[in-house]
């Protein structure tokens, strides 16, 4: 059975998640923005260690952890299209002063991409608009968004490489497509379904 643990992480509150097979002891960590203490008690508590880092897009407060499990030997994905903000002041650092921890990607992925990890089998959609290469990763009937789709809302499009008609694309052409309901984990705030958001976010058909 998959398991998933939500941790709201730094001053932006950006979830965390911990993702791994029930019985296992190797652990995949979605968006690791920031307190990696914090991030390796709850994996401690757990008896997980991280093998792969999933990252949603390139923003500090998604990614200024992932050093700290880079170090210790965990696999790295990001979008090609994100990899610029690895390395430059497009990771919006500098919005609250602190600074960031770079880091090189191990894979950088494309739409449509398989990623075999700790048992499981995530697939990278690439859903831009937040940033240029923002992702969600579909896993079985759960969802990770990232900062393209909110419980009522979306991210946000004024920052670079932002744009309101891709965001609006993605979510209607590629999420509110998916067959099916999914269990809906985003970057920020509460969970929510693609039911609910295809019935209630600003996004829906009228």
């Amino acid at each position: 059975m998959i398991k998933v643990v939500m941790l709201p992480v730094g001053l932006l509150e950006a979830n965390c998640y911990i993702v791994y097979d029930d019985g296992r002891t190797d652990a995949v960590l979605v968006d690791p923005g920031a307190q990696p203490e914090r991030i390796e008690r709850e994996l401690d508590r757990r008896g997980l260690n991280v093998s792969a880092v999933l990252l949603t897009h390139g923003h500090f407060d998604h990614c200024n952890a992932v050093y700290a499990f880079a170090e210790k030997g965990a696999k790295v994905y990001l979008h090609s299209s994100d990899e610029i903000m690895t390395r430059t002041r497009l990771n919006m650092s500098e919005l609250t002063g602190e600074p960031f921890r770079s880091f090189v990607p191990d894979v950088l992925l494309t739409d449509g991409n398989e990623i075999n990890e700790c048992g499981m089998t995530f697939t990278a959609l690439h859903t831009p608009g937040h940033t240029a290469g923002s992702v969600c990763y579909a896993l079985g009937d759960k969802l990770f968004t990232g900062d393209t789709l909110f419980r009522f809302g979306v991210g946000r499009t004024d920052l670079p490489t932002g744009d309101h008609r891709c965001l609006e694309r993605s979510v209607r052409d590629i999420l509110f497509a998916l067959p099916g309901d999914r269990e809906v984990y985003p970057g920020h705030g509460e969970l929510t379904s693609l039911d609910f958001e295809r019935k209630y976010n600003m996004f829906a058909e009228i």
